[in-house]
């Protein structure tokens, strides 16, 4: 049985327990129109990607960072103009910063979406979009590449045939930097130190003249402090002494050093190596066409780093005919959850499937076009309040109006509508946005008018009406501002041990340089009831 149900300029479409589909394009946004089908409403949170176009299809749409809830709601959007790579749109844990890497650079933005930082390779080694991290210690992790001129006339392997390669041929080679917090140089590995060429997966071999020889996609922190390295031409990850600069072992490819158990064919093409809670690692194994066909399968592996065993535990494929010619990323959540992103995925439009243990459908995201995102997050929750706009209804002369607040520069109503005030003539349900940060808006909570005769008295939030407080921006400086609060008469900040460390009946003119760089929570008690927000101390 289906149950169809139009809702403002949004469709809805509701498959009885089983699954609800939402067909998102608003009027007068430059978001590009995507389709989302929730089996599971429970799980609740956000969705970071930024869908840029690719491959031979027409796209409507110029690379765009989006933020997604999990009603298929876009909270917000930023148009990157005509630049071919906005990937890595995510939040760094480490301190709560959203970052995003563009033009050979990752930006820094706070919780305002306004940028404040940036931070690239330096000392002459080439900058990499790929990954960065920023490391609990304050460091940035980043990878890089640098090109070497080499004689590779005795590998006759180029151009599918057995043609030797130049004599002077460029050979880019990738290159791991850490910089402290003052974007200092602390550590460097270099791969052409320890790598041969002959370990290089062959069907890369296309010009005798250039070779992208590690083609670094990912780089990981281990949770021993050593690190660890994707290179999607050698097939193989990669585990490197942080002190050192050794190579402790060697995963895939020509060169692996471990025995595989449950997975003969290893994987192929690889991105986004991560180890999770529980010691394993995962990646996505992007696959490759031929004979036998290998499919993009999201992987999780258990290894014995002593006996170089490496077991899989879990993985999860999409459809077996399908292999991603390039991106993609698996994450898993706290709740067991999986986020499978297929980047180009050939032959589907479906950009991510979030998955249960069991493999089970809890969310799925596609385009209509030729857009794909590098990779796709998801949060159970944000690390900082969002600073949304807050819709009104409000009566003039017996006519009802919604009112967006004033103070922005302008709005982007759901109906199309760009003043600040829209007149209400329909029910259905409406949302505005609002510029936000460094070019990108952010929009307001879906307000539902269900009587157009009535509409101030009948109206309703869509999400809960509960009293959100939030501080901004976030990470703070010096100074805590709040947003949201009512009748507040008392404030404590809570330690990341759960020790109260300072309190007080005020808590915006306090000037808190006093406190040391980290998470910390402010708790709240108003007249009603107590309200806890994390933030976190630069």
């Amino acid at each position: 049985m289906y149950l169809f149900y139009y809702k403002s300029l949004r469709t809805f479409c509701l498959l009885i327990l089983i699954k609800f589909s939402v067909c998102n394009s608003l009027i007068g946004q430059n978001y590009p129109s995507f389709t989302a089908t929730i089996y599971d409403s429970l799980s609740s949170g956000y969705y970071f990607l930024g869908p840029l176009p690719l491959g031979t299809g027409t796209p409507i749409n110029s690379p765009t960072q989006m933020i997604i809830d999990h009603n298929a709601n876009v909270v917000y959007y930023k148009t990157v103009g005509s630049a071919i790579n906005i990937g890595d749109f995510k939040i760094q844990e480490a301190n709560g910063l959203i970052s995003y890497s563009t033009a050979n650079k990752f930006r820094l933005m706070d919780s305002t979406f306004t940028i404040i930082d940036s931070v690239r390779c330096k000392a002459g080694i080439i900058p990499d979009d790929h990954d960065m991290q920023v490391l609990p210690n304050g460091h940035f992790l980043l990878i890089g590449y640098e090109n070497v001129t080499m004689d590779l006339s005795s590998y006759n392997l180029f151009s599918g045939t057995s043609a030797p390669g130049s004599t002077t041929a460029t050979v880019r080679f990738g290159v791991i930097q850490e910089q402290d917090a003052n974007k200092n140089i602390v550590f460097e590995w270099h791969s052409k130190d320890y790598f041969t060429f002959s370990e290089m997966d062959t069907k890369w071999l296309s010009s005798p003249t250039f070779v992208d020889f590690t083609h670094f996609n990912a780089v990981e922190l281990d949770q021993d402090g050593n690190l660890l390295v994707s290179s999607r031409h050698l097939n193989e990850i990669t585990k490197i002494n942080r002190t050192t600069g050794s190579v402790m072992w060697r995963l895939g490819g020509n060169a692996n050093q471990f025995t595989f158990t449950n997975d003969s064919e290893m994987f192929k093409a690889q991105h986004d190596i991560r180890r999770i809670a529980n010691g394993n690692i995962t990646l996505f194994d992007n696959g490759e066409p031929g004979t036998p066909f290998h499919p993009a399968t999201a992987k999780e592996y258990q290894l014995d780093e002593t006996n170089l065993t490496a077991t899989l535990v879990w993985s999860y494929v999409n459809n077996p005919s399908i292999y991603s010619t390039a991106m993609g990323n698996m994450q898993r959540h706290a709740n067991g959850n999986t986020l499978i992103n297929y980047g180009w995925y050939r032959g589907s439009n479906t950009l991510f499937t979030v998955v249960n243990p069991a493999g089970a459908k809890v969310f799925e995201l596609s385009f209509p076009d030729s857009l794909r995102s590098y990779r796709s997050f998801f949060y159970p929750e944000l690390p900082f309040g969002l600073i949304r706009p807050t819709i009104t209804c409000t009566e003039i002369s017996g006519q009802f109006y919604l009112d967006a607040g004033a103070g922005y520069s302008s709005y982007k109503w759901s109906n199309g509508a760009t003043t600040q005030m829209i007149p209400v003539t329909t029910v259905g349900s409406f949302a505005v946005f609002v510029p936000m940060g460094t070019g990108g808006y952010i929009s307001s909570e879906n307000y539902v008018v269900s009587n157009s005769l009535s509409p101030c008295a009948s109206t309703a939030i869509e999400e809960s009406s509960k009293e959100i407080v939030s501080v901004f921006p976030n990470p703070i400086v010096d100074r805590i501002n709040l947003k949201g609060i009512n009748n507040i008469i008392n404030y404590e900040i809570i330690s990341s041990i759960g020790q109260t460390i300072w309190s007080g009946n005020e808590v915006e003119n306090v000037d808190f340089k006093f406190l040391l760089p980290g998470v910390y929570i402010l708790k709240l008690g108003s007249t009603k009831n107590l309200h806890f927000v994390k933030f976190i101390k630069q």
